[in-house]
């Protein structure tokens, strides 16, 4: 294949994926509808869990965080160095402007990632 054919190429396995996002977000959407319902459903009949001869459901209850002023769980990790409260990842952005102004971050090294970006036309 030359250059062109691949392009072309590309272009439609891009549609092709554009299609298919599309109908997996509308999926999604009426996946949490249903979900909304049933939990409503579940709520009012008193139940925690039932059946049928196809699937169980079952409500399950998880605690999450919800931050409501990050100055303050800032200075609760640095004071009780309890780092654990965050996630393992540094910021990209961040960490690009650190090194445009010429200084480095210890325990960091910069990685090159390349892709190949493409718009339709």
């Amino acid at each position: 294949m030359n250059i062109n054919e691949l392009i072309e190429q590309r272009v439609t396995i891009k549609n092709q994926i554009d299609e298919l996002n599309a109908q997996i977000k509308d999926l999604q959407e009426q996946l949490r509808g249903n979900e909304t319902i049933l939990l409503k459903e579940l709520d009012a009949q008193g139940l925690s869990r039932t059946a049928n001869d196809k699937a169980s459901v079952s409500i399950n209850e998880d605690t999450v965080p919800d931050v409501t002023d990050w100055d303050e769980l800032y200075a609760h990790i640095v004071d009780t160095k309890d780092f654990s409260l965050l996630q393992r990842r540094p910021s990209s952005t961040a960490y690009k402007e650190i090194l445009k102004l010429g200084e480095n971050v210890p325990g960091l090294q910069p990685r090159t990632v390349r892709k190949l970006n493409m718009r339709k036309l």
